[in-house]
């Protein structure tokens, strides 16, 4: 079974997201960003992680590089934030973040993508 994380510090917010992609055939956890979330990546191989803020990001922790394995492709890792600014997303998209999502989200959309990406991988 595939597993998706959904990382954010609002409680609000993952269960809104969680609940938006049940159905989907994948296990789905949850937890606050940061040592959780880093903690479980590294105890839990991920298909997909969602990640609700993009501060993790920027850091200098380097984070990217410790919720996917080197020489992995996988987890795929989608940002969804406030932040529109194109140097923001550009800065997101060049250090590793596979999609770039912002509020206020379509949960139709993000279903789809995240539909459309666990099948990929599973080819």
């Amino acid at each position: 079974m595939q597993r998706i994380l959904i990382a954010s510090d609002d409680e609000f917010a993952r269960e809104l997201i969680r609940l938006a992609l049940g159905g989907l055939g994948a296990e789905v956890r949850c937890s606050g960003c940061g040592e959780a979330m880093e903690s479980l990546c590294a105890r839990v191989l991920f298909d997909l992680v969602i990640v609700l803020r993009t501060a993790p990001f920027f850091c200098g922790r380097e984070l990217i590089g410790r919720l996917r394995p080197e020489g992995l492709r996988r987890p795929a890792i989608y940002a969804i934030s406030w932040q529109q600014a194109e140097r923001t997303v550009l800065s997101l998209l060049e250090c590793g973040v596979d999609q770039y999502m912002t509020f206020p989200i379509s949960l139709q959309r993000l279903r789809a993508k995240v539909a459309d990406n666990l099948t990929r991988m599973r080819l």
